[in-house]
């Protein structure tokens, strides 16, 4: 018997991981899949992490640039005390007490710090490109949904075509065997239904097993549990319109923002560098608590100054060079991340025109290779055709249900690719 490439299903599987013929979807929508991975899957809570985490390093590059309070308490056991009697006086005046006690009350303000001001403003655009890179991931996390749900879609109308397939295997055998005790059939025609029986049978057990597995995708992608798959409308083969507006919308995704927002601190990071290289100045004002008077004979006393501090050497020179070369990495980056997002949106695009091209093509190819299969049974029971026609147009019949499941399914997905490369709401169907 011919084999058409396909002797064992699993390899066509592999190719066939979406499916809708009449087609199926989940009992919730794509939309409840997408709304619940924003929050629940993986890589959505370890950006919302980073945003936090990039934002409170923001508050940290903030506080070198404000006012710090710090309290010091120090006890000293000297070995001798110092002390003068006061002429004329029945006083002591202790300069160095046994146990001496001080406490320090100190306030530092920077006044002048352009290095660690453009270090605040770098450290800002990190932030808000972590909150960019949320949306980016969003969108990442988006797509794996929409992949997991259209295998699921697929590898449940695959069961639905396998188990049609065993019914018109077990028809045929019936046939056959009636035809067999007539003395119109003969054993090799049976054994060949029985083998498509079987055959029919390992399809049926690889769907289910793809339909357990895409289900679990879905499931570890979106933290939502599918439901059962239910029939929907399949695609009414639109097209989407002309491709220059999805492409202008691709140039404001959240992955070119995140790169925008990257570049402008790589250029804070280098004007930091730079500004390294000018002087600092700072104020201090301290208050000194303490038992040992000296000659002031005064328990506290207070000290103001103003530090200017210029340090100049080769690492700092060398670390200015190193970002301004960092900068320049980065605005490459920015190029690729903008060229990046509108190939993502014009493979969509092509995808989607070749989809709908596919999709009706698959469509009369099913179309037809179903009615061939009620040919072939109706002219082998009329004896004018071979046991082989009928099981191969029945295999035929099959894989040409499941070439339009794939065709249907890859539509679907390249349409919502196209939305998601695009900014656009993947329940927004409407064409540019």
């Amino acid at each position: 018997m011919k084999r058409c490439g396909f002797g064992r299903i699993s390899g066509a599987l592999a190719a066939l991981w979406l499916a809708f013929p009449g087609s199926a979807q989940a009992t919730q929508p794509l939309d409840a899949f997408l709304e619940r991975a924003k929050t629940h899957s993986f890589d959505a809570r370890e950006a919302t992490a980073m945003e936090q985490q990039r934002a409170s390093e923001a508050d940290a590059a903030v506080g070198r640039l404000t006012p710090s309070f710090s309290a010091r308490g120090v006890y000293t056991r000297n070995q001798y005390e110092s002390a003068v009697q006061l002429p004329g006086t029945a006083t002591k005046l202790v300069i160095t007490p046994l146990n001496q006690l001080d406490a320090f009350l100190q306030l530092d303000v920077p006044i002048l710090d352009l290095a660690n001001y453009h270090r605040y403003k770098a450290a800002s655009a990190l932030a808000a490109s972590a909150t960019e890179q949320k949306g980016a991931t969003t969108v990442d996390v988006s797509r794996s949904v929409a992949k997991s749900y259209y295998q699921f879609l697929g590898a449940d109308a695959l069961v639905q075509s396998a188990r049609e397939s065993i019914k018109a295997a077990l028809a045929n055998l019936k046939n056959v065997d009636d035809r067999r005790a007539a003395g119109a059939a003969t054993d090799l025609d049976h054994e060949r239904a029985a083998a498509s029986v079987a055959r029919a049978e390992q399809d049926l057990a690889d769907a289910e097993l793809s339909a357990a597995l895409a289900g679990r995708a879905l499931e570890t992608f979106s933290g939502l549990t599918p439901g059962p798959a239910e029939p929907m409308p399949e695609d009414d083969l639109h097209g989407e319109g002309q491709l220059g507006p999805w492409l202008a919308l691709a140039a404001s995704t959240p992955s070119q923002r995140v790169a925008r927002r990257l570049g402008e601190a790589a250029e804070q990071n280098r004007k930091a560098a730079n500004r390294a290289l000018f002087p600092t100045l700072a104020g201090s004002a301290q208050e000194r608590i303490t038992n040992a008077t000296g000659f002031s004979g005064r328990t506290s006393a207070y000290t103001l100054q103003l530090v200017l501090s210029w340090r100049l050497d080769y690492g700092t020179i060398a670390s200015n060079d190193a970002q301004s070369a960092a900068l320049e990495v980065q605005r490459v980056k920015v190029e690729r991340s903008r060229r990046a997002a509108e190939d993502g949106a014009f493979e969509a695009f092509r995808r989607v025109e070749a989809g709908v091209a596919k999709s009706r093509a698959a469509r009369a190819q099913a179309s037809a290779a179903a009615r061939a299969a009620a040919l072939s049974a109706d002219r082998y029971s009329a004896g004018v055709a071979t046991q082989l026609d009928v099981t191969q147009a029945q295999r035929d019949a099959f894989l040409a249900a499941a070439a339009q499941i794939q065709a249907d399914a890859d539509l679907a997905f390249a349409r919502a690719s196209l939305r998601l490369a695009s900014g656009v709401p993947v329940s927004d169907k409407r064409p540019r």
